[in-house]
């Protein structure tokens, strides 16, 4: 998957959940901010993703140590950012009862991007260290239009959802 459809997805996601959690505006805003933030955060293990161009000197060591699509495509990872954004926020002296949608947000956003990456061929090592990779090719269409139909229904998906959230 492309980073746009990473993104459409992470939206759809986290909008998904803001509603199903019936979250107030200020909470569903702050599902949004870290969906679309998480929805990219996997791709820090190659160092030409969108994420890895930025931040090079975090990327490239994570993909040396572990590869594209290792531990930061596994449920392992999904945990990991839960328990270090959550001690993050704590150590910047933000109360977590506040703070808890963002980390939330982040959380859905970068299972949204495993979910995406799973559907690929490729598919992900979702029980990592296991080297089991799990795959669900479900494209119906060839790549060329299969993401950019996928991104736009999912950006009029989190847009309608979004009308029922706020």
């Amino acid at each position: 998957m492309m980073v746009g459809t990473h993104v459409a997805f992470g939206a759809f996601c986290a909008v998904a959940a803001a509603l199903v959690l019936h979250a107030p505006p200020l909470m569903a805003a702050l599902l949004l901010a870290g969906g679309l933030a998480g929805s990219l955060l996997p791709d820090i293990d190659h160092p030409k993703s969108w994420l890895g161009r930025r931040i090079p000197f975090i990327s490239r060591p994570v993909a040396y140590l572990f590869g594209h699509r290792g531990i930061t495509h596994s449920l392992l990872a999904v945990v990991g950012v839960f328990y270090a954004s959550a001690a993050c926020l704590h150590e910047w002296g933000v109360r977590l009862g506040h703070a808890m949608p963002l980390v939330l947000g982040l959380c859905v956003g970068y299972a949204s991007h495993l979910v995406g990456d799973w559907l690929t061929p490729a598919g992900i090592p979702l029980l990592w260290p296991v080297r089991v990779r799990f795959r669900a090719p479900l494209m119906l269409l060839g790549p060329k239009m299969a993401e950019p139909l996928m991104t736009v229904g999912l950006w009029f998906g989190a847009g309608f959802l979004m009308s029922k959230t706020f």
